[in-house]
């Protein structure tokens, strides 16, 4: 009774994990899934915070030239008065006039020369309250910082574009990959059961004398070998699907249909890609780069801009009260105002080489990135040029090997039926499936270097 109860909470708890998962099945083709990808992707919607603080950070350096007001409340307790020593210039005063004007003789001796006395000035319990508004009238680093904050914000879109291009890219591999496992492993249940229905007619032959066993043990190899390859390709495809999911931002329990068949992606293969004029400009990384520089270049001008002069405009009012008890709203009670309005010119004029010596390493940064424009323009040149030439090169691959493939398979199926006719041995079934087996799993590896070759091109031409 006591497991029951306990398989039955399980059972629920699993059900409650399984329903806050929101498990959903879902087709899509492979446009469809990369538009899923770019809704559902967790990098992508990093991508999307990213640009979103970057707003924020143009926004915070806007602020720094605008006016700031701010509001002070003190209140000070002096359970002891801070006491200073003065020196006794009373006594003598008040002994002289008694003397000069009513002919009294002091009775004390007077204080001694440099003698203090202990005073005590203040009232123990002080508050003052007030304002201040100040304005950044000219500022030459503040309007640079605020060209690079919006410089920033346009390269945080451009990495957001970017990653875009790079996730559509990686969403067609792993559909393609998926795709491309799960068409080799029909191809070997297939084979398998063709195999499988063999060997036992051949184990039939041999319980009546017309085969030998080891026709049938032959057999039996070619089965449990192809057992073995299916059981790896099915591994491979739940791999590969999971994959998928991430990218597309599906949890492992939801259910995937891929609707894409492998052979309307040979149909849609052509040389047209091929002939298109690489725009370098057009690129990502390139545009990345520019982005660069100009940042940069704004890192350079502003620290030029720190040999200028800053101009601020500033206005503060307060009011102060003393009293002996904690009361002040008693208004026989003064407050005692205080304002002021002022100008402040802060006029930077010796460093020591410091404020030059920065200068200088911005310098270096900015020719820095300026070659490394040129090198990413020189680079991505050659890769264009190089993966052109790998994509003509797979699709030459990939129309040999679908001959080989042809062929080969032709081949199988003829000695396929002279063995069922006692024409072959079993040695050649064996190595006339091997060798189709292997022109098969070069067909598609060539087909999948293919797609792979023309969705490298699509990212370099942003297609």
């Amino acid at each position: 009774m006591i497991k029951k109860t306990a398989l039955n909470i399980i059972i629920i708890f699993l059900g409650f994990i399984l329903n806050a998962q929101e498990i959903k099945t879902v087709e899509f083709d492979v446009n469809q899934a990369v538009d899923y990808a770019m809704e559902n992707n967790l990098t992508i919607k990093n991508s999307q915070s990213e640009i979103a603080k970057a707003k924020w950070k143009v926004w915070e350096t806007t602020a720094i030239g605008l006016p700031q007001v701010n509001a002070t409340i003190d209140y000070n307790l002096y359970p002891d008065i801070p006491t200073q020593y003065m020196p006794d210039f009373i006594t003598p005063a008040i002994i002289g006039a008694n003397t000069y004007y009513f002919g009294l003789t002091p009775v004390a001796p007077l204080p001694e020369e440099g003698e203090k006395f202990a005073v005590q000035f203040g009232n123990k319990h002080n508050m003052n309250y007030g304002a201040s508004v100040s304005q950044l009238i000219f500022s030459g680093e503040y309007i640079v910082g605020l060209m690079a904050a919006r410089t920033y914000k346009l390269l945080s879109e451009q990495n957001f574009d970017k990653a875009k291009i790079e996730l559509k890219a990686t969403v067609k591999l792993a559909y393609y990959m998926v795709l491309i496992a799960n068409q080799s492993k029909e191809i070997l249940i297939e084979n398998y059961k063709n195999i499988e229905k063999l060997h036992i007619e051949t184990q039939k032959l041999v319980d009546v004398g017309f085969a030998s066993q080891s026709q049938a043990d032959q057999m039996k190899i070619l089965e449990l070998t192809l057992k073995n390859q299916i059981s790896s390709l099915e591994r491979q495809e739940e791999l590969s699907v999971l994959m998928l999911k991430f990218h597309l931002g599906l949890i492992p329990q939801d259910s995937l249909i891929l609707t894409t068949k492998l052979d309307e992606l040979v149909k849609e293969i052509s040389l047209e890609i091929v002939g298109t004029e690489f725009d370098v400009n057009a690129n990502m990384d390139y545009q990345l780069m520019t982005t660069q520089v100009a940042l940069a270049k704004l890192n350079l001008k502003r620290s030029m801009s720190t040999t200028l002069p800053t101009l601020t405009g500033f206005y503060s009012y307060s009011e102060n009260a003393q009293n002996d008890s904690l009361i002040f709203i008693d208004n026989t009670k003064e407050w005692n105002p205080t304002s002021v309005v002022g100008l402040k010119l802060s006029i930077p004029i010796f460093s020591s080489g410091q404020r030059t010596a920065v200068i200088q390493q911005r310098k270096i940064e900015y020719n820095i990135a300026e070659n490394q424009k040129q090198m990413v323009e020189q680079q991505l040149n050659i890769k264009f040029y190089q993966t052109k030439s790998n994509y003509l090169n797979a699709l030459e691959t990939l129309l040999n090997q679908k001959e080989n493939l042809d062929l080969s398979k032709k081949i199988y199926n003829e000695t396929l039926i002279k063995y069922k006719e006692g024409a072959a041995s079993s040695m050649d079934l064996t190595q006339n499936q091997n060798q189709y087996l292997q022109n098969e799993a070069s067909y598609y590896q060539s087909l999948l270097q293919l797609l792979n070759s023309k969705t490298e091109l699509e990212k370099l031409l942003n297609k």
